[in-house]
């Protein structure tokens, strides 16, 4: 009895994950299930769950974020008068805020991706589709999906919009404009929950070994980590 090539070839074929699979196992098996997103990249679903809960938890802060910017400009010792004037733009932040979110999450996906393809392809030698990177980079933020389900409740009951699983946490207000506060906060435990899961992902792409997929990432995270709390402390 004798089997057709394509008979073979489906038997051995390992089936693609569903999405709710693919979902549940960023969290608890995040090197086997992106070992099959590498294999059959898709970005939409993920990319939008992300933005669409940030944006939305962004909305739910809009009167952390508006009170913080009043709490600002009294710190710059601005007139009353000024601050009342500024308030229809405070306002107009709660709307603002979860836009700019909604637009400019897909925009750092495509950002982190063509990083990781420069790094990735240029400088380390590998070679994978942006596509693979992008779906990579896409279901990887799934862990800030948890971060923020977990962060907004606590930061709308401090009132503040400092991640309560970072460093940063630990200063007090009247430290949170130095660089070393700035830096720290960038340390978070989903951020790097997240850097490690991206790193699965970028070993699977590439087929490099988890401890050189890991080091890439881990550094190229370290870069922008330090390029944010210099920005942040200059403002």
């Amino acid at each position: 009895m004798s089997f057709s090539n394509e008979t073979v070839g489906a038997a051995v074929q390992p089936q693609s994950k569903g999405v709710l699979e693919r979902i549940i196992g960023i969290f608890v098996s995040p090197a086997e299930t992106l070992r099959d997103i590498a294999a059959r990249p898709s970005w939409l679903l993920p990319l939008l769950l992300v933005a669409v809960i940030t944006a939305g938890g962004t909305y739910f802060l809009k009167d952390v974020i508006v009170q913080q910017e009043i709490e600002k400009m009294e710190k710059k010792n601005m007139p009353e008068e000024q601050i009342k004037q500024a308030m229809p733009f405070m306002d107009m932040m709660g709307i603002i805020a979860p836009v700019s979110t909604l637009i400019f999450t897909p925009i750092m996906f495509l950002v982190f991706a063509g990083v990781g393809m420069f790094v990735g392809n240029v400088i380390m030698g590998g070679e994978t589709k942006f596509s693979t990177l992008f779906s990579i980079v896409s279901w990887s933020g799934m862990i800030t999906v948890l971060s923020y389900l977990i962060n907004i409740p606590v930061m709308a009951d401090r009132q503040t919009m400092e991640s309560a699983t970072s460093l940063g946490s630990f200063f007090a207000a009247e430290e949170n404009k130095t660089f070393f506060h700035h830096l720290l906060s960038q340390v978070d435990l989903f951020a790097i929950w997240w850097v490690a899961v991206l790193g699965f992902g970028v070993a699977a792409a590439y087929k490099f070994s988890t401890r050189k997929a890991m080091t890439m990432v881990f550094v190229v995270w370290a870069i922008f980590a330090l390029g944010a709390a210099v920005f942040k402390s200059m403002f």
